[in-house]
């Protein structure tokens, strides 16, 4: 990890002082105020990181290393490993119904498959905004917005797919989520900079999220919000947090079949799952990324209110672009596109 950092250290130098471009872009945005935010570039062992802006825009935080941002649905692809890592294990059979690991559940709900929830054809409706404008435990989640429709089943990207996946580690493992995934993943890889979001609780070094849901289409003076929503009800579907060294860890650790085999990686993470192509999130389900086949890249993205995340990889994760915001003042899509493919 020394080598890492000092190798990092010299790439920032070399940006700073010999005109990077993707220094270039990102300071463009930034005086835009379409940016703020941090950035990771790793290509074949070169690596290159960017903050710019605040942690916390009122006492003017600057952004740096240590930082910690809340990923939103990036954690739906912790959750993702941590049910593949089980089902080689064999703790969990992809084509057992859900009732087998979850009591209590509606009538209706009952035989949807656990791949169902991975790749959203479970055929569950959407949360409503209750569902995060105040706290409910895990259990009390479920017992309120698990809904399913009575609709032909279609591919449907929802939080509650992966609140319920959630529940099935909690069960299957006899552990609480956060520490079932603690033990799964974060220890393992030393993700020290990696949790889970508590309101309740004050955590070091964790950015604070700002909202005017411009993307990409705002000015640099216009007015933001403070976040209100409780993350922490979102579970594996969007309450983890983490730096941009810890997720370059976790992407590394993917490509090194350190979580799962390598027969499960080909299988499932990077295999599409179905034949369709989602416009809006630019690619084919697997079970964790969405393949872009136009551009043979594996995106993973994630929006709640002001924290904006975005992942691209390709299949051997040996060229990944990790962008982490703390507002949504940027165009994510567009801005990850223009650095990935610049290279």
């Amino acid at each position: 990890m020394k080598k890492l950092f000092c190798f990092t250290f010299l790439t920032f130098l070399q940006a700073l002082f010999g005109q990077n471009p993707i220094e270039e872009i990102l300071q463009e945005e930034f005086e835009k105020g379409r940016f703020n935010g941090s950035v990771l570039w790793s290509d074949n062992g070169e690596v290159f990181q960017f903050h710019k802006g605040f942690s916390n825009i009122q006492f003017e935080v600057e952004i740096n290393d240590e930082t910690r941002f809340p990923i939103a649905s990036i954690s739906k692809l912790f959750t993702s490993i941590a049910i593949l890592q089980m089902m080689e294990k064999g703790k969990l059979d992809f084509n057992h119904s859900i009732d087998k690991y979850i009591a209590d559940l509606p009538e209706n709900s009952k035989n949807i498959q656990i791949q169902d929830l991975l790749i959203h054809h479970s055929g569950l409706a959407n949360e409503p905004l209750k569902a995060v404008s105040e706290k409910f435990s895990l259990d009390e989640y479920i017992q309120n917005f698990v809904n399913k429709s009575e609709e032909e089943v279609v591919f449907n990207y929802n939080n509650v797919d992966f609140v319920l996946l959630s529940k099935l580690i909690e069960n299957s493992t006899g552990k609480k989520f956060s520490m079932a995934l603690e033990d799964i993943i974060f220890r393992p890889l030393n993700l020290n900079d990696t949790g889970f979001v508590d309101e309740s609780e004050v955590i070091k070094n964790l950015a604070y999220g700002y909202h005017n849901y411009s993307f990409g289409e705002g000015e640099k003076d216009d007015s933001l919000f403070n976040d209100s929503r409780y993350i922490s009800n979102y579970y594996g579907a969007g309450a983890i947090y983490s730096t941009l060294q810890d997720l370059h860890k976790f992407l590394f650790a993917l490509k090194n079949n350190d979580l799962i085999s390598e027969e499960t990686k080909y299988q499932f993470l990077l295999k599409p799952q179905t034949d369709e192509f989602i416009d809006w999130l630019s690619g084919i389900p697997t079970i964790g990324f969405y393949y872009d086949e136009p551009k043979s890249v594996y995106r993973r993205s994630g929006s709640i209110d002001g924290f904006n995340s975005e992942i691209i990889t390709n299949a051997d994760f040996d060229k990944i672009l990790i962008i982490l915001c703390n507002t949504d003042t940027a165009d994510l899509e567009n801005l990850a596109n223009k650095i990935y493919f610049k290279k």
